[in-house]
Protein backbone atom coordinates (compact mmCIF):
# COMPACT_ATOMS: atom_id res chain seq x y z
CA UNK A 1 0.00 0.00 0.00
CA UNK A 2 1.37 3.43 -0.96
CA UNK A 3 -0.14 6.69 0.30
CA UNK A 4 1.13 9.97 -1.15
CA UNK A 5 0.76 13.59 -0.15
CA UNK A 6 1.10 15.71 -3.30
CA UNK A 7 2.77 19.10 -3.11
CA UNK A 8 3.32 21.37 -6.09
CA UNK A 9 6.42 23.55 -5.64
CA UNK A 10 6.11 24.63 -9.29
CA UNK A 11 4.91 23.39 -12.64
CA UNK A 12 8.12 21.52 -13.31
CA UNK A 13 8.33 19.37 -10.19
CA UNK A 14 6.00 17.23 -8.07
CA UNK A 15 7.07 16.29 -4.55
CA UNK A 16 5.53 13.22 -2.93
CA UNK A 17 5.82 12.18 0.68
CA UNK A 18 5.26 8.44 0.52
CA UNK A 19 4.60 5.85 3.21
CA UNK A 20 4.92 2.12 2.61
CA UNK A 21 3.46 -0.59 4.85
CA UNK A 22 7.01 -1.54 5.91
CA UNK A 23 7.09 1.75 7.90
CA UNK A 24 9.40 3.37 5.36
CA UNK A 25 8.75 7.07 4.80
CA UNK A 26 10.43 8.79 1.89
CA UNK A 27 10.08 11.73 -0.50
CA UNK A 28 9.79 11.31 -4.26
CA UNK A 29 10.15 14.15 -6.74
CA UNK A 30 8.83 13.76 -10.30
CA UNK A 31 10.68 16.21 -12.51
CA UNK A 32 10.63 17.56 -16.03
CA UNK A 33 13.49 19.61 -17.39
CA UNK A 34 12.92 22.26 -20.02
CA UNK A 35 14.64 22.05 -23.40
CA UNK A 36 17.14 24.88 -22.89
CA UNK A 37 20.04 25.20 -20.49
CA UNK A 38 18.92 28.53 -19.06
CA UNK A 39 15.32 27.36 -18.53
CA UNK A 40 16.49 24.21 -16.72
CA UNK A 41 18.28 26.27 -14.08
CA UNK A 42 14.92 26.81 -12.42
CA UNK A 43 14.70 23.04 -11.99
CA UNK A 44 18.15 22.77 -10.39
CA UNK A 45 17.38 25.64 -8.01
CA UNK A 46 14.03 24.06 -7.16
CA UNK A 47 15.61 20.71 -6.33
CA UNK A 48 18.12 22.41 -4.04
CA UNK A 49 15.41 24.36 -2.22
CA UNK A 50 13.15 21.30 -1.81
CA UNK A 51 15.93 18.85 -0.96
CA UNK A 52 14.85 16.27 1.59
CA UNK A 53 17.11 15.37 4.49
CA UNK A 54 15.46 11.94 4.67
CA UNK A 55 15.30 9.21 2.01
CA UNK A 56 14.58 10.87 -1.34
CA UNK A 57 14.10 9.69 -4.93
CA UNK A 58 14.22 12.12 -7.86
CA UNK A 59 13.13 10.82 -11.24
CA UNK A 60 11.76 11.87 -14.58
CA UNK A 61 12.85 13.52 -17.82
CA UNK A 62 15.75 15.83 -16.97
CA UNK A 63 16.38 16.76 -20.62
CA UNK A 64 20.06 16.80 -19.76
CA UNK A 65 22.88 14.29 -19.78
CA UNK A 66 25.72 13.90 -17.30
CA UNK A 67 28.52 12.86 -19.65
CA UNK A 68 29.41 12.00 -23.23
CA UNK A 69 28.63 8.35 -22.43
CA UNK A 70 24.97 9.35 -22.17
CA UNK A 71 24.74 10.27 -25.86
CA UNK A 72 25.18 8.41 -29.14
CA UNK A 73 25.37 10.35 -32.44
CA UNK A 74 24.60 14.01 -32.79
CA UNK A 75 26.70 16.94 -31.58
CA UNK A 76 29.26 16.15 -28.86
CA UNK A 77 28.27 16.86 -25.27
CA UNK A 78 30.00 20.00 -23.98
CA UNK A 79 30.98 20.72 -20.39
CA UNK A 80 28.69 23.76 -20.49
CA UNK A 81 25.68 21.51 -21.18
CA UNK A 82 26.28 19.19 -18.24
CA UNK A 83 27.85 21.51 -15.64
CA UNK A 84 24.57 22.65 -14.03
CA UNK A 85 23.19 19.10 -13.72
CA UNK A 86 26.49 17.77 -12.37
CA UNK A 87 26.74 20.57 -9.81
CA UNK A 88 23.20 19.93 -8.63
CA UNK A 89 23.84 16.20 -8.20
CA UNK A 90 27.13 16.86 -6.43
CA UNK A 91 25.65 19.35 -3.96
CA UNK A 92 22.65 17.13 -3.16
CA UNK A 93 24.58 13.84 -3.19
CA UNK A 94 22.30 12.42 -5.89
CA UNK A 95 23.39 9.34 -7.82
CA UNK A 96 21.75 6.82 -10.15
CA UNK A 97 20.00 3.82 -8.68
CA UNK A 98 21.30 0.56 -10.10
CA UNK A 99 19.42 -0.11 -13.31
CA UNK A 100 18.93 -2.72 -15.99
CA UNK A 101 17.43 -2.58 -19.47
CA UNK A 102 17.96 0.33 -21.86
CA UNK A 103 20.86 2.67 -21.22
CA UNK A 104 19.67 5.27 -23.72
CA UNK A 105 16.17 6.33 -22.69
CA UNK A 106 15.23 8.66 -25.58
CA UNK A 107 15.77 8.53 -29.32
CA UNK A 108 14.51 10.19 -32.47
CA UNK A 109 15.83 7.32 -34.57
CA UNK A 110 19.19 8.97 -35.16
CA UNK A 111 20.34 10.46 -31.83
CA UNK A 112 20.21 8.35 -28.66
CA UNK A 113 20.51 9.89 -25.19
CA UNK A 114 20.03 9.06 -21.53
CA UNK A 115 17.93 11.96 -20.26
CA UNK A 116 15.52 9.96 -18.07
CA UNK A 117 16.96 8.92 -14.72
CA UNK A 118 16.09 7.74 -11.25
CA UNK A 119 18.36 9.38 -8.68
CA UNK A 120 18.66 8.78 -4.94
CA UNK A 121 20.23 10.79 -2.14
CA UNK A 122 22.65 9.38 0.48
CA UNK A 123 19.84 8.87 3.03
CA UNK A 124 18.06 6.57 0.59
CA UNK A 125 21.22 4.62 -0.15
CA UNK A 126 21.87 4.18 3.59
CA UNK A 127 18.57 2.25 3.89
CA UNK A 128 20.27 -0.74 2.23
CA UNK A 129 17.08 -1.61 0.34
CA UNK A 130 17.20 -3.85 -2.72
CA UNK A 131 15.83 -1.05 -4.89
CA UNK A 132 16.65 -0.82 -8.57
CA UNK A 133 15.22 0.41 -11.87
CA UNK A 134 14.44 -1.33 -15.14
CA UNK A 135 14.24 0.91 -18.22
CA UNK A 136 11.92 -0.66 -20.77
CA UNK A 137 11.91 -0.05 -24.56
CA UNK A 138 9.83 3.01 -25.54
CA UNK A 139 7.01 1.07 -27.21
CA UNK A 140 4.65 2.46 -29.85
CA UNK A 141 3.33 5.65 -28.25
CA UNK A 142 6.42 7.37 -26.86
CA UNK A 143 10.04 8.07 -27.69
CA UNK A 144 11.01 7.71 -24.00
CA UNK A 145 11.75 4.50 -22.09
CA UNK A 146 9.45 3.68 -19.22
CA UNK A 147 11.12 3.28 -15.82
CA UNK A 148 9.96 0.44 -13.57
CA UNK A 149 11.19 1.04 -10.00
CA UNK A 150 11.30 -1.99 -7.73
CA UNK A 151 11.62 -1.43 -3.97
CA UNK A 152 12.23 -4.66 -2.11
CA UNK A 153 13.10 -5.57 1.46
CA UNK A 154 16.38 -5.17 3.22
CA UNK A 155 19.46 -6.68 1.65
CA UNK A 156 19.97 -10.24 2.96
CA UNK A 157 23.15 -10.40 5.03
CA UNK A 158 24.47 -13.58 3.43
CA UNK A 159 27.79 -15.15 4.36
CA UNK A 160 30.67 -12.73 4.46
CA UNK A 161 33.71 -13.81 2.46
CA UNK A 162 37.14 -13.66 4.02
CA UNK A 163 38.94 -10.39 3.35
CA UNK A 164 42.55 -9.53 4.06
CA UNK A 165 42.99 -6.05 5.55
CA UNK A 166 46.28 -4.21 5.17
CA UNK A 167 46.06 -2.79 8.70
CA UNK A 168 46.84 -6.24 10.12
CA UNK A 169 50.40 -6.10 8.74
CA UNK A 170 51.41 -3.35 11.18
CA UNK A 171 50.37 -5.32 14.26
CA UNK A 172 53.17 -6.78 16.39
CA UNK A 173 51.64 -10.28 16.40
CA UNK A 174 51.16 -10.46 12.62
CA UNK A 175 54.63 -11.70 11.60
CA UNK A 176 54.69 -14.46 14.22
CA UNK A 177 51.16 -15.54 13.34
CA UNK A 178 52.06 -15.89 9.65
CA UNK A 179 55.29 -17.71 10.49
CA UNK A 180 53.46 -20.23 12.69
CA UNK A 181 50.82 -20.87 10.06
CA UNK A 182 53.40 -21.38 7.35
CA UNK A 183 55.04 -24.16 9.37
CA UNK A 184 51.92 -26.28 9.08
CA UNK A 185 52.85 -29.64 7.51
CA UNK A 186 51.07 -30.29 4.22
CA UNK A 187 51.58 -32.80 1.43
CA UNK A 188 50.58 -32.70 -2.19
CA UNK A 189 51.24 -30.57 -5.22
CA UNK A 190 52.86 -27.16 -4.66
CA UNK A 191 49.55 -25.41 -5.43
CA UNK A 192 47.64 -27.63 -2.98
CA UNK A 193 50.23 -26.96 -0.26
CA UNK A 194 49.99 -23.22 -0.86
CA UNK A 195 46.19 -23.23 -0.72
CA UNK A 196 46.20 -25.41 2.39
CA UNK A 197 48.52 -23.03 4.25
CA UNK A 198 46.60 -19.95 3.16
CA UNK A 199 43.36 -21.53 4.32
CA UNK A 200 44.90 -22.40 7.69
CA UNK A 201 45.65 -18.69 8.24
CA UNK A 202 42.04 -17.57 7.92
CA UNK A 203 40.93 -18.32 11.45
CA UNK A 204 44.03 -16.88 13.19
CA UNK A 205 43.71 -13.68 11.15
CA UNK A 206 39.99 -13.46 11.94
CA UNK A 207 40.84 -13.82 15.63
CA UNK A 208 43.51 -11.11 15.35
CA UNK A 209 41.00 -8.80 13.70
CA UNK A 210 38.30 -9.48 16.29
CA UNK A 211 40.66 -8.96 19.20
CA UNK A 212 42.43 -5.81 18.03
CA UNK A 213 40.59 -4.21 15.09
CA UNK A 214 36.86 -5.00 15.25
CA UNK A 215 34.62 -1.89 15.33
CA UNK A 216 37.71 0.18 14.64
CA UNK A 217 35.93 3.55 14.71
CA UNK A 218 34.42 2.81 18.11
CA UNK A 219 37.86 1.84 19.41
CA UNK A 220 39.24 5.15 18.13
CA UNK A 221 36.42 7.08 19.82
CA UNK A 222 36.97 5.29 23.15
CA UNK A 223 40.71 5.87 22.97
CA UNK A 224 40.22 9.57 22.21
CA UNK A 225 37.90 9.89 25.21
CA UNK A 226 40.37 8.05 27.46
CA UNK A 227 43.26 10.23 26.32
CA UNK A 228 41.27 13.42 26.90
CA UNK A 229 40.28 12.26 30.38
CA UNK A 230 43.86 11.40 31.37
CA UNK A 231 45.20 14.65 29.92
CA UNK A 232 42.75 16.56 32.14
CA UNK A 233 44.00 14.56 35.13
CA UNK A 234 47.61 15.25 34.18
CA UNK A 235 46.84 18.94 33.94
CA UNK A 236 45.74 18.87 37.59
CA UNK A 237 48.55 16.50 38.70
CA UNK A 238 51.50 17.69 36.68
CA UNK A 239 54.13 15.90 38.82
CA UNK A 240 52.53 12.45 38.58
CA UNK A 241 55.13 10.42 36.63
CA UNK A 242 52.94 7.32 36.30
CA UNK A 243 50.08 9.40 34.91
CA UNK A 244 52.45 11.00 32.39
CA UNK A 245 53.57 7.55 31.23
CA UNK A 246 49.93 6.51 30.91
CA UNK A 247 49.15 9.57 28.77
CA UNK A 248 52.13 8.87 26.49
CA UNK A 249 51.04 5.23 26.10
CA UNK A 250 47.50 6.32 25.22
CA UNK A 251 48.88 8.72 22.61
CA UNK A 252 50.81 5.92 20.93
CA UNK A 253 47.80 3.61 21.00
CA UNK A 254 45.57 6.30 19.54
CA UNK A 255 48.03 7.06 16.73
CA UNK A 256 48.20 3.34 15.86
CA UNK A 257 44.40 3.00 15.93
CA UNK A 258 43.91 6.10 13.79
CA UNK A 259 46.42 4.75 11.27
CA UNK A 260 44.62 1.38 11.20
CA UNK A 261 41.24 3.10 10.80
CA UNK A 262 42.48 5.16 7.87
CA UNK A 263 43.98 2.07 6.21
CA UNK A 264 40.72 0.17 6.77
CA UNK A 265 38.45 2.77 5.15
CA UNK A 266 40.90 3.53 2.37
CA UNK A 267 40.95 -0.16 1.47
CA UNK A 268 37.16 -0.52 1.77
CA UNK A 269 36.62 2.42 -0.56
CA UNK A 270 39.63 1.67 -2.78
CA UNK A 271 40.24 5.37 -2.37
CA UNK A 272 43.82 6.65 -2.13
CA UNK A 273 42.70 10.25 -1.43
CA UNK A 274 40.74 9.38 1.71
CA UNK A 275 41.43 11.80 4.55
CA UNK A 276 40.61 11.75 8.26
CA UNK A 277 38.24 14.67 7.74
CA UNK A 278 36.19 12.64 5.24
CA UNK A 279 35.07 10.09 7.84
CA UNK A 280 31.43 10.52 8.78
CA UNK A 281 30.69 13.09 6.04
CA UNK A 282 28.04 12.75 3.34
CA UNK A 283 30.90 12.38 0.84
CA UNK A 284 32.24 9.38 2.73
CA UNK A 285 28.83 7.69 3.08
CA UNK A 286 28.06 8.31 -0.58
CA UNK A 287 31.28 6.51 -1.57
CA UNK A 288 30.46 3.57 0.70
CA UNK A 289 26.88 3.32 -0.58
CA UNK A 290 28.04 3.61 -4.18
CA UNK A 291 30.39 0.66 -3.78
CA UNK A 292 27.67 -1.45 -2.10
CA UNK A 293 25.16 -0.68 -4.84
CA UNK A 294 27.66 -1.37 -7.61
CA UNK A 295 28.37 -4.85 -6.20
CA UNK A 296 24.67 -5.73 -5.89
CA UNK A 297 23.16 -7.86 -8.71
CA UNK A 298 19.43 -7.12 -9.06
CA UNK A 299 18.70 -9.25 -12.12
CA UNK A 300 20.11 -11.70 -14.65
CA UNK A 301 19.47 -11.54 -18.39
CA UNK A 302 18.91 -14.80 -20.23
CA UNK A 303 21.32 -15.62 -23.05
CA UNK A 304 19.55 -15.35 -26.38
CA UNK A 305 16.65 -13.36 -24.95
CA UNK A 306 17.25 -9.61 -24.90
CA UNK A 307 13.97 -8.91 -23.13
CA UNK A 308 14.00 -11.83 -20.69
CA UNK A 309 15.13 -10.86 -17.20
CA UNK A 310 15.13 -12.89 -14.01
CA UNK A 311 14.74 -10.65 -10.94
CA UNK A 312 16.65 -11.79 -7.89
Amino acid sequence: MLMCLILLPSLFMFLYDAYISTHLTFAASFVYGYNTISARRTLWDGLKSWASSGPWLVFGDFNSTLSQDDKYNGAPVSSYEVSDFRTCCSELGLSDLNYTGCHYTWSNGNVWTKIDRVLANPSWNNLQLTSHVHFQPPGAFSDHSGAHIRIGGSCPPGRRPFKFFNMWVEHLEYAGLISDGWQLPAEGSPMFVLCRKLKSLKQPLKSLNKLHFSHISERVARMEAALEQHQHLLHDSRDDISLLKRVNALKINLINLKSAEKAFFSQKLKCIFFKDSDRGTSFFHALMSHRHRKSFIPALQCVGGRNHWWWL
